[in-house]
């Protein structure tokens, strides 16, 4: 009997494509503690093994782990090692290939998931006597359909989209490698608190950075707006068409000269307009809209991965934005018929052709992101069914039609002067009313007639102040490196993730901390390229002829190398100055408020796993250690026990948290104690973990470990009352108008027996 091996990327992947394939006749086999899932078909045996992920990771040799400043630079000419990283998958692959004739590769079908199966056909013929055929399954969603179609259909490995994935892993290795290393020796910040410095991560940091620069030095110019309200049916206003004037004494004049006169209609225009649909999502796009929703990036992609695996969604890492023909838009719209979007589907259905829209971008490897099977009632719940909904309501906008508005535009004449008035009516919402996220403001305006009078009903003439630009959000932030070809729809995500986990950026809109701005501060004085997005786009376009087979990954490694020696260079020149600047960065922290013995600056200085508050006078009292994660803000309060300043935590999903800086403080203690420990009696405290997500936990600790998860979202507050079950302090939780009573203790019975959710009254309106 023929024995055929397959090689999936995930354990649910693995689950899904066995149990298509055997038309659900698969078993879970284990042998020596390794696993795989088993079956037959026909004559032939199938072995199914998942990966995991890599299974092998590069690295330097041994000989050049120590970060000394000779080894910097030997790191750019060393070679790169390899290893297995996980060893269990590694001898399932072993075990199972011995003995098959034929190996197919049903990874994700992309530039990561074609090495990671590149990578176990190294191991297999480095390993084993293996010489059968070597095929690849080729699909965008683990549905029978397309996992039966996939392996009817069985394509040759692409080993140059696998080249290309391993010379980006190898370019990232040398340039976070050598460029951490030198950074952190030259100012010392060697351990946990080691500077990390990346090809892409820090031009990315640099779009932050100037913005925040770009405001902070933008001056804001006065202007003033003329308007005048007119009265015809209803109320509308009009704005002086040659728009804001900047010099008061002119808009003085204007308002003097229009003042007490109606209006004469120049010009009027009635049309209707299209309001086209969006396009198929790609990642990028599902990602700014994700973060739009509230989920952000990094969670919503790995939602969506999720989503993948358990066969609700196609595969959501892709540039494209055209559906293929071979897409069954109708089917998939009847499907949703059995789903909460059952109106929206019947919507699309009752049209008496489907034709999608399309986006600018057409690939042929992945599909956009659209549903391709229907969860369970109640399978999916808070993010995950958030980004489900997302994914169906943007899937049937596009298949649905265009809505149409209508526009009115008038110019009308005020004693010589031309004001612009405009007005906007939905006719048909059409997709709108299934895109729900999308909101269009209609604004009322009257019919005219040319030549007509109006009634002026008030001139209005308001200051303003031009506003600098806006700070990136998670989304636009996305946009932004797409826009200058950084990183890939698969790890810009990530690298923003970095930044945060990193201490070099906060908040959303984004901004840099003290040390991100004070790094590339520092490297933009001594013209390094960096923090410029034009190499790294560069090398991105070298690793897309890799994939074309245009270039060689040797090659391409070895420019980057050139590129890397030029850098270290120049690094090198403006050592001293680099040193200082970044340095003095990491002192400048946020100041936040005054010091009360020595009228001096009180600063916040934020590492990557606390923050320090001290006073900037030497030898000050004030100067604490603290591991608040979260968002500091200034405020203007003092602490009514010990007079020091007041600060805002803010948390995302939390109300803000008012604390004093001395984190000792009474008011603080006060504060967060949530009752008695169970075990041992002492005060059971919030605390915040490294990554921001708050817990009860004893104060004893760490002689008493006890702990419980709080809600991450709305406020909580001890009730005074104590679980008659497990003696756990009982806490109030209060999301909006909801409020709950719990026990922290999950498995505690209370919690099963409180099940109905108390809601305050509102108060009636009368």
């Amino acid at each position: 009997m023929q024995r055929t091996l397959i090689i999936s990327e995930k354990a649910d992947a693995a689950r899904r494509i066995a149990y298509f394939l055997s038309e659900g006749n698969s078993k879970q086999k284990s042998s020596k503690g390794l696993s795989f899932i088993e079956f037959q078909k026909g004559e032939e045996e199938y072995y199914v093994v998942p990966l995991s992920g890599h299974i092998i990771e590069i690295d330097f040799p041994k000989e050049l782990k120590d970060w000394k400043p000779e080894i910097v630079k030997q790191l750019i000419s060393s070679g790169i090692e390899k290893k297995v990283k996980n060893k269990r998958a590694s001898d399932s692959l072993i075990q199972t290939a011995i003995n098959s004739q034929k190996v197919i590769v049903a990874t994700d079908y992309d530039r990561e998931g074609e090495l990671i199966g590149v990578e176990a056909l190294e191991i297999i013929k480095n390993k084993t006597p293996f010489k059968g055929d070597i095929q690849r399954a080729k699909f965008s969603a683990l549905t029978g359909t397309e996992i039966r179609e996939a392996f009817d259909n069985l394509i040759t490995v692409d080993y140059n989209l696998s080249d290309s994935a391993e010379a980006r892993e190898e370019i990232d290795l040398l340039w976070g490698a050598v460029l951490t290393r030198y950074f952190s020796i030259i100012t010392g910040r060697m351990g946990k608190d080691f500077l990390s410095i990346g090809r892409v991560q820090t031009p990315t940091l640099a779009i932050v950075v100037k913005r925040e620069l770009e405001i902070e030095s933008f001056v804001p110019r006065p202007f003033w707006v003329i308007s005048v309200d007119f009265l015809k049916e209803t109320a509308f206003r009009g704005t002086l068409e040659e728009g804001p004037i900047f010099e008061e004494a002119r808009a003085e004049k204007i308002l003097s000269d229009i003042t007490g006169k109606n209006g004469k209609v120049t010009s009027f225009e009635k049309k209707e307009e299209r309001i086209p649909r969006p396009p198929p999502f790609s990642t990028t796009d599902f990602l700014r809209e994700a973060s739009r929703i509230g989920v952000q990036p990094g969670k919503a992609m790995k939602i969506a991965e999720n989503l993948y695996v358990k066969g609700y969604i196609s595969y959501p890492r892709t540039d494209n934005t055209v559906y293929q023909r071979s897409i069954p838009l109708k089917s998939i719209a009847e499907k949703l018929l059995e789903s909460d979007f059952k109106k929206e589907a019947q919507m699309v259905l009752s049209q008496e052709k489907i034709k999608p829209t399309r986006g600018r971008t057409e690939t042929t490897d992945h599909p956009p992101i659209y549903p391709v099977s229907v969860p369970k009632k109640g399978a999916l719940k808070g993010d995950e069914n958030k980004v489900y909904e997302l994914i169906v309501r943007r899937f049937l906008s596009t298949i649905y039609r265009d809505g149409i508005r209508e526009v009115k535009t008038a110019i009308i004449d005020v004693s010589g002067y031309p004001f612009k008035t405009s007005g906007l009516r939905i006719i048909d919402p059409a997709w709108l009313e299934i895109y729900t996220y999308r909101k269009v403001r209609e604004i009322e305006h009257p019919d005219l007639v040319m030549g007509e009078d109006v009634k002026a009903t008030s001139w209005n003439k308001d200051r303003d102040e031009t506003k600098p630009p806006p700070r990136y959000d998670m989304a636009s932030l996305i946009k932004e490196m797409e826009t200058l070809r950084l990183g890939t729809k698969s790890t810009r995500h990530s690298i923003i993730e970095k930044l945060q986990d990193r201490g070099f950026i906060e908040g959303n809109p984004v901004r840099p901390t003290p040390l991100g701005k004070g790094l590339i501060k520092a490297v933009l004085t001594v013209d390094s390229k960096i923090s410029e997005p034009d190499m790294t786009a560069e090398l991105e376009s070298k690793m897309d002829l890799i994939t074309q087979g245009e270039i060689t990954r040797e090659a391409v490694v070895n420019e980057s190398r050139d590129m890397l020696r030029t850098v270290l260079k120049s690094l090198e020149k403006a050592e001293s100055q680099l040193k200082d600047k970044i340095k003095n960065s990491l002192n400048e922290g946020i100041v936040i408020g005054k010091c009360p013995e020595h009228n001096t600056d009180i600063k916040v200085i934020k590492n990557r796993e606390y923050i320090k508050i001290k006073c900037v006078t030497e030898g000050c009292r004030i100067d604490y250690t603290s591991k608040i994660m979260g968002l500091i803000k200034e405020t203007d309060k003092k602490c009514d026990v010990c007079g020091l300043p007041l600060i805002n935590i803010i948390r995302r999903g939390q109300s803000p948290e008012l604390r004093c800086i001395d984190k000792d403080c009474s008011y603080n203690k006060d504060k967060i104690i949530m009752g008695k420990c169970p075990r041992d009696g002492g005060d059971m405290i919030i605390r915040q973990s490294r990554y921001g997500k708050r817990f009860l936990g004893c104060s004893n600790y760490p002689k008493c470990t006890n702990t419980y998860a709080l809600p991450q979202k709305g406020t909580v507050k001890f009730t005074g009352e104590y679980c008659p079950i497990c003696n756990s302090p009982l806490i109030m939780g209060y999301i909006g108008a909801r409020r709950w009573k719990f026990c922290p203790d999950m498995k505690c019975e209370y919690n099963k027996r409180k099940e109905k959710v108390e809601r305050k009254e509102k108060p009636a309106t009368a």
